[in-house]
């Protein structure tokens, strides 16, 4: 049984218009519209007319759809700000998703049935093509993943294989699922990173530090195209200014995050993908029941990495 709790999806929007589209059709195809409400921020690119009259007429007809444009560019950051502490008027948690991504059947479903199986979970991931530790396979996230296909089909194969969540140091701001309560208690993103990237980093590290974890749901996946609002050689260079500030603030997270990649490849390798094939005559357990397995794993997998830390 899926947790049913209601979400606002914020959409900050820039510019390219062809990933954007992408999102929204999805978005329209995979969000239930009685229970979950999608707002799209337009933050005033340079293409900021010619997105606007596409956006309204992509969402036209579909009430659960909301457009804002704000009145001058704030960037990345303050635009989620905004769009998350001002904008919206509900007690909705909040799922900030890039505009260059695709969701995929059931993917806010399995997130939010991770996010509620702990009440020391405070943010969820998904997994996806192209994601660094949220890739499929994790092999392939040093070079930015394989084909955004290829990864689906082989994440269809083994997701079933894979505990439904594990405990990050970080969760991953293409799509970041959060908790409205700490929201309001801890804020939401430092706005020294600007335009962006590192953000998510700082937020998690604060929440984190607080004693919630940070979680991937293994079964939901959200493709994700990257980076096409800026060009390679902006990204890295917000990359190097914005990391410098993580790395100053957080010196053992660097660390954390090798710790993980190195336990996380291991879990990988050890489920072969060419042996996977469905299981003849066997059929699924109860949906009762499975919910119930999920529920007591979850729980186990914090507890085994609560307590890894605890003896650092």
């Amino acid at each position: 049984m899926k947790t049913v709790k209601p979400v606002t999806i914020v959409v900050p929007v820039y510019g390219d218009w062809p990933s954007l589209g992408d999102c929204i059709e999805s978005l329209k195809k995979h969000v239930h519209p009685a229970v979950h409400k999608v707002m799209l921020v337009n933050d005033c690119g340079p293409d900021a007319d010619n997105i606007e009259k596409k956006i309204k007429k992509a969402i036209n007809g579909h009430n659960n759809f909301e457009y804002y444009r704000n009145k001058k560019n704030l960037g990345f950051v303050q635009n989620c700000n905004n769009a998350v502490l001002n904008l919206d008027k509900t007690n909705n948690d909040i799922l900030l998703l890039n505009s260059d991504t695709k969701v995929t059947q059931n993917f806010l479903e399995e997130m939010l049935d991770v996010l509620y199986g702990d009440k020391k979970i405070a943010v969820v991931s998904p997994r996806s093509n192209n994601a660094t530790i949220a890739t499929i396979p994790l092999s392939s996230a040093p070079q930015k993943g394989i084909g955004a296909l290829r990864s689906y089909e082989l994440f269809v194969k083994i997701k079933n294989k894979l505990p439904p969540l594990s405990i990050v140091p970080t969760a991953h701001g293409f799509c970041m699922l959060i908790r409205r309560d700490l929201i309001e208690k801890y804020g939401l993103f430092d706005e020294v990173f600007g335009k962006g990237y590192g953000e998510e980093v700082d937020f998690c590290q604060r929440v984190r530090h607080a004693g919630y974890e940070c979680a991937l749901a293994n079964h939901a996946y959200v493709f994700h195209q990257e980076a096409r609002s800026f060009s390679l050689e902006a990204k890295a260079k917000l990359l190097e200014q914005n990391n410098k500030i993580i790395w100053q603030r957080y010196p053992n997270y660097r660390q954390e995050v090798r710790d993980y990649m190195e336990s996380a490849l291991k879990t990988e390798n050890a489920v072969d993908h060419s042996a996977i094939r469905p299981s003849v005559g066997k059929r699924a357990k109860t949906s009762v029941k499975h919910t119930l397995t999920r529920n007591k794993l979850s729980q186990k997998i914090i507890k085994i990495v609560r307590a890894k830390r605890k003896k650092h």
